[in-house]
């Protein structure tokens, strides 16, 4: 006998739903932690949201609230502990991306925290076990959504306002291969993502440079390019993800770059020579 679908919870998205999740009507608490037998032990469980037809991952976490804490910022309101119920996907990039995608306006309108004159409504609908399906019940459509897909497909929302933070930067790049790396080392980085990659194949002598959203969709051992069969090694570069709006200019610069030293198939005048050394002392980790 098929279990009866849990009761749908509903969401107005602000300013903390783009960032993290949200908090479910107090009246669901029940079933759902009956459902899915969250307890002081184990609070907190996988799921998945089903954004036009594409699964996404989030969580739903019991979690204790307390604000006996003095604080300027608090409220003179003291509530007691509590334990609230709450769906959130922070750290989940793909799913923070399809979510901000589908209520772009919401999204827009309250990335300085502010109020939207026009609110959207979500359902999150329960379809079975840890599956939820997120269905737009409201939705207000502008004549600047192209621009804001645009701007948040580059990252270059949180781009401009990191600019306008007195705070340096983070680096460019969040990780990177020191080391040619074997080719059987790949599955250890399929899941790096806005990465510039080289590969080498050492017994002709050749190197390939590209670029991948995802590594391990783009590259895997079987990989062949451009006039390059096989690899034997490579080398990676993860930009950050506020910087993979970069990652073109990044690959046609390091193309580029190489080409004016080596021969190449690019149409650049390189320098040709087998061997050469670089006589740097120096590099930034």
């Amino acid at each position: 006998m098929v279990k009866p679908a849990l009761s749908s919870s509903y969401v107005i998205p602000g300013y903390t739903f783009f960032y993290y999740g949200f908090t479910l009507q107090k009246a669901l608490y029940p079933e759902y932690i009956k459902h899915f037998k969250l307890t002081k032990k184990e609070r907190i469980k996988s799921i998945k949201l089903k954004i036009k037809n594409k699964t996404f991952d989030a969580k739903i976490r019991l979690v204790s609230i307390d604000n006996s804490s003095k604080s300027k910022k608090r409220s003179n309101v003291k509530y007691p502990v509590r334990d609230v119920l709450q769906i959130y996907w922070q750290n989940e990039l793909d799913t923070l991306k399809a979510l901000r995608k589908l209520m772009i306006y919401s999204y827009a309108s309250t990335r300085n925290k502010a109020q939207p004159k026009i609110k959207e409504l979500l359902e999150f609908v329960h379809l079975k076990e840890d599956i939820f399906r997120v269905k737009v019940l409201s939705k207000q459509e502008t004549e600047f959504d192209e621009m804001f897909y645009f701007l948040e497909d580059k990252n270059l929302f949180a781009f401009w306002e990191d600019s306008k933070k007195k705070k340096s930067k983070d680096k460019i790049f969040i990780s990177y291969s020191d080391r040619w790396l074997k080719k059987s080392e790949l599955k250890k980085y399929a899941s790096r993502t806005n990465v510039v990659y080289i590969l080498n194949n050492k017994k002709e002598n050749q190197l390939y440079i590209g670029k991948a959203n995802k590594f391990g969709d783009r590259v895997k051992e079987n990989s062949s390019r451009v006039a390059m069969e096989e690899f034997d090694s490579f080398l990676f570069f993860e930009l950050h993800p506020e910087y993979s709006f970069l990652l073109d200019e990044v690959e046609n610069y390091s193309i580029r770059l190489f080409a004016s030293i080596f021969s190449n198939l690019v149409n650049v005048k390189g320098l040709d020579v087998d061997k050469m050394k670089l006589v740097n002392k120096q590099i930034k980790k």
